[in-house]
């Protein structure tokens, strides 16, 4: 993993912290307000059932986005290889549910997601064309070294 690519992860993991933080605060992001949006919004579609289901449990979904968002951010900028191949993985899945839940309520959430999809796509790449240990780049001198 080269500086730059290091540089982009943790920027990402950075803003998972925040965004992950930003969802206990309804002042910045009222998730039971996206919910209530969305669950109108796709009202008679295919996921109006599910959707519904998540609307009807707002705090829980709180919860378990925050963590998830806060955990994979952790682990990005924690920098073991294992964790961010896994984190990234769980991004990819839980944006895509944001945007089939979403997009119907919030169309601008394309623009956003659609850059931390690409982030992550990207990510993953370098991390599959170059094999490497348990850290995912080096961040300073080895043990050994010290």
């Amino acid at each position: 993993m080269t500086g730059r690519n290091l540089i982009l992860q943790r920027i990402v993991g950075a803003l998972y912290v925040l965004a992950g933080t930003g969802k206990f605060f309804p002042q910045l992001e009222s998730v039971e307000g996206r919910l209530d949006d969305a669950s109108e919004a796709n009202e008679g579609t295919v996921i109006s059932g599910p959707v519904d289901w998540l609307d009807r449990h707002p705090t829980g979904v709180m919860w378990f986005v925050a963590v998830a968002m806060v955990a994979a951010g952790l682990a990005l900028l924690w920098n073991r290889r294992g964790l961010v191949i896994a984190a990234l993985y769980g991004q990819l899945l839980m944006l895509v549910l944001f945007v089939v839940i979403l997009v119907s309520s919030v169309p601008e959430i394309l623009v956003m997601d659609a850059a931390f999809f690409a982030a992550a796509i990207y990510l993953l790449y370098r991390y599959h064309v170059s094999p490497g240990a348990g850290v995912a780049a080096s961040t300073g001198p080895s043990r050994e070294a010290r």
